[in-house]
């Protein structure tokens, strides 16, 4: 079996600065944008979202992704390990492992592909615009039980962190790879 390149889509945020679910804002809401951007360029996407999240989880279903929901509020390190530990439990043969985050609706298709192509496997690829670092970040399948052992509000930093000797920073024309939405003010 060819192993698949999957999405992680990290969706269980609370939108404390938005006001409100930032998820469901916009027409189309903002979560179905960036789902809609990752599917055509991924074997499997798998959507972490609240354990409260039945609505959200109704709204998903017909997209095709694959949906997990994590019991605690513990932060963005604890949603991704959560969805990491979800895959390996799952079994698959993965090549690599994109982790995103659903407030960023504005990245590419074609940013998408750029980094799917500088994936080899074995390193980590992450997006720059105008020397900014940006998401989302691929991570080769050998990272994955490191990912799996996270928790908090940094992410994956920390993995970052102790492997930039396989860190390739991609410069992207793509504004979307470091715009997410924060604020209502944001631009949908």
């Amino acid at each position: 079996m060819q192993p698949e390149r999957v999405a992680l889509l990290l969706a269980a945020g609370f939108s404390r600065r938005y006001g409100s679910d930032k998820r469901l804002a916009g027409s189309p809401p903002l979560i179905l944008r960036t789902l809609s951007t990752l599917l055509p360029y991924h074997d499997c996407v798998l959507v972490v979202l609240r354990q409260q999240d039945e609505a959200l989880q109704q709204l998903l279903a017909p997209s095709g992704a694959v949906i997990t929901q994590v019991a605690t509020d513990g932060g963005l390190g604890d949603s991704l390990a959560h969805g990491v530990r979800t895959l390996l439990s799952q079994q698959r043969a993965i090549h690599s492992l994109l982790v995103v985050l659903a407030d960023m609706p504005h990245l590419s298709p074609s940013s998408l592909q750029t980094l799917q192509a500088a994936q080899d496997g074995d390193s980590l690829v992450r997006p720059v615009y105008q020397g900014e670092q940006g998401h989302p970040v691929s991570f080769p399948a050998d990272l994955l039980p490191e990912l799996a052992r996270i928790s908090g509000d940094r992410g994956a930093k920390r993995v970052l962190d102790r492997h930039t000797d396989r860190l390739i920073c991609l410069t992207l024309n793509d504004p979307g790879c470091v715009q997410d939405i924060d604020w209502p003010e944001d631009p949908l």
